[in-house]
């Protein structure tokens, strides 16, 4: 969620394309960071890194479409959803700094809609279903709040310190706007 997160606040500044290539430079080149062992193995270990292909789905889905902002607020917002809903696998929320990391990420696309689609020309449905979306999300993040620790790893401060920097980075998308 943090790279799609940056990615926004990269094309704000840069730009559309500019900035969506850029920010998938970036995740590769974290990627590569990340991984460890030979060439082979670090290969894999980054064809295999799940913020990568987020990455890469997300610029390309950007480009195609040529709508950065509209893809940015969808893609936050059912991530959101779907992640709080997910109950196995290896990319569940399994502790309550990630969802609301992913909440914030959430209420951040739906700021970005109503600040920035016309909603003169915009079907109304639109906006109910964002808010929908979240709703729905939210609920299922009450129901799991109560079994999930704080910090899922022994790296609290880690994971702490990613929280800040994922709100910090949402206030920023939205205060950009207002400015």
């Amino acid at each position: 969620m943090d790279v799609i997160v940056l990615t926004v606040i990269i094309a704000m500044l840069l730009g559309a394309p500019a900035g969506i290539l850029v920010s998938l430079a970036v995740a590769v080149i974290a990627a590569i960071v990340r991984s460890q062992g030979g060439l082979r193995k670090r290969t894999l270990g980054v064809l295999k890194t799940r913020f990568l292909w987020a990455s890469a789905t997300f610029s390309l889905a950007a480009l195609v479409l040529e709508d950065w902002q509209g893809v940015a607020m969808l893609w936050l917002i059912s991530a959101f959803t779907i992640n709080a809903w997910r109950t196995h696998g290896p990319a569940i929320d399994r502790d309550r700094s990630r969802l609301l990391a992913r909440l914030a990420a959430a209420l951040t696309g739906l700021v970005m809609a109503w600040v920035s689609v016309n909603w003169v020309t915009t079907p109304l449905l639109a906006w109910l279903l964002g808010v929908a979306l979240v709703a729905a999300g939210v609920f299922k993040m009450v129901l799991r709040w109560p079994a999930l620790p704080w910090f899922a790893e022994t790296l609290s401060s880690v994971r702490a310190l990613g929280l800040a920097t994922t709100v910090g980075m949402c206030t920023l998308i939205i205060a950009v706007p207002f400015a």
